[in-house]
């Protein structure tokens, strides 16, 4: 039987992201969660949002394969490490943080650097929100306009401060892990991802942007169910 699947976003987004990887991985029999991050708001920080995904995991009764988007590895990282409520990691061209290492400082070490960057609003209240042309641009390339709609309407805000807060431990040391590399991606380059891939048990290249959610949901299901299986 499958072990469960718990599904954690990247900036900007929500559990909404993962809404048709759910239903992929559903009519594979597999039972899949996406959980909505402290970091959606002003309050948020790394290390609620690795509690708040420690706390789904021991919900969910069993060991489970926990799967961070973009930001959200550094998150399933911190909540991975020294966690035997962790079966199995998939990093979806996600932060594969060293130790003491951000978001920011990887992207700050990127061999074919982002413009991603240009395209984040600050708000007074420490939060930021994508601007929506950035957005189509940076995280949904390969999707049509039609695709996409509904994922930039969904769009919201982010803790700016997430971004350069360093992870503690690196779960990834310590579980075994497959990284989704995706060959159009326009945030986290191939070349800074295939460094990110060099660290885990499985790679699995995809021809998508960095949103292969929502333009390969069924090749990333089909990924996941390898790990849960």
């Amino acid at each position: 039987m499958s072990k469960p699947v718990l599904l954690v976003h990247g900036a900007f987004m929500g559990a909404w992201a993962w809404r048709n990887v759910i239903d992929a991985l559903r009519e594979r029999d597999v039972s899949a969660t996406a959980i909505d991050l402290p970091s959606q708001g002003p309050q948020g920080s790394l290390a609620a949002d690795a509690q708040a995904v420690r706390d789904a995991l021991a919900n969910l009764g069993e060991p489970a394969v926990l799967v961070g988007h973009s930001y959200g590895g550094n998150v399933i990282t911190e909540a991975s490490a020294d966690n035997d409520t962790v079966a199995h990691l998939v990093y979806v061209c996600a932060a594969l943080p060293q130790e003491g290492e951000s978001v920011g400082a990887i992207m700050g070490r990127d061999p074919e650097p982002s413009q991603f960057a240009t395209a984040i609003r600050p708000d007074q209240d420490g939060t930021a929100t994508l601007d929506r042309a950035g957005a189509k641009t940076f995280v949904y390339n390969d999707a049509t306009d039609e695709q996409a709609a509904p994922a930039l309407d969904s769009l919201g805000t982010h803790a700016l401060v997430t971004f350069e807060e360093p992870v503690t431990k690196l779960g990834w040391t310590q579980h075994p892990s497959t990284y989704v590399l995706c060959t159009q991606d326009k945030a986290f380059s191939p070349a800074l991802q295939r460094e990110f891939a060099s660290h885990t048990t499985t790679v699995v290249e995809v021809d998508s942007g960095h949103g292969p959610m929502l333009t390969q949901p069924g090749k990333l299901a089909e990924i996941i169910v390898a790990a849960a299986g």
